[in-house]
């Protein structure tokens, strides 16, 4: 997917994966995911947004859109707290969404930790980017509204934002960030070596290798040579 301009608290991700049921209808829940997204009072807004997270979160990880089917994200949210679960969903908009994964690349190479983030600066970059077209410019206002709420960034003005520190994520939690991208590129191998580094721009990680053998046999067969460091998994 390209364009991304309807931001999503992480707030109304979270709940609304704990709200679903797997073999229900989906539009079962849309009522509930009204009342969830309470901040929205316009009906067009609550559908727009609603469409946003049941595609990303739901519908992208089945061929049907008649029935809500398990997925690896609503097992983890029922399993796991909200703060816990915050960088696995923000990873899912970097590997479903190719602006973002850009952006993602744009804002670690552009700005280190201790600097603030300019909307002029990076947005001009991602204009360099993609081209000069509206849906690049609503895709990174709206993505920076998305990091705010998932504790990222918070705004100094209107176009400028401070970095809160980078939480360090653990051993387990990247496991499963690792296990989703499997799912998600529909495949049973990750190179760790040629991983995109966009995945954990704003967080910081343990060393793979470290989750790699921690997860040895259970989650995967962890080979690794003089050029290789791949997952293989069960």
């Amino acid at each position: 997917m390209i364009g991304y301009d309807r931001p999503l608290k992480a707030e109304w991700i979270y709940k609304s994966l704990q709200l679903v049921k797997p073999g229900h209808n989906p539009k079962k829940f849309y009522e509930g995911y009204d009342n969830i997204a309470v901040e929205l009072t316009g009906v067009h807004g609550r559908r727009k947004t609603r469409t946003v997270l049941f595609r990303t979160f739901i519908f992208n990880f089945q061929e049907k859109t008649s029935i809500v089917e398990d997925n690896i994200l609503i097992s983890l949210c029922s399993e796991k707290s909200f703060e816990y679960m915050k960088p696995i969903l923000l990873s899912k908009f970097i590997l479903d969404y190719v602006i973002l994964r850009q952006f993602s690349s744009l804002y670690a190479n552009i700005f280190d930790d201790s600097q603030e983030i300019s909307t002029k600066a990076i947005t001009a970059r991602m204009v360099e980017s993609f081209g000069d077209a509206e849906i690049i410019k609503r895709s990174t206002r709206a993505f920076l509204k998305t990091l705010q709420s998932f504790g990222i960034i918070e705004p100094i003005n209107g176009t400028t934002y401070a970095q809160l520190p980078k939480l360090e994520l653990s051993i387990e939690q990247v496991k499963d960030i690792l296990l989703l991208y499997a799912v998600s590129n529909h495949t049973k191998q990750i190179d760790l070596k040629h991983l995109d580094k966009s995945l954990f721009a704003y967080y910081k990680i343990p060393v793979l290798s470290e989750i790699a053998n921690t997860y040895h046999t259970e989650h995967w067969e962890y080979i690794r040579g003089s050029d290789r460091e791949l997952l293989i998994l069960k």
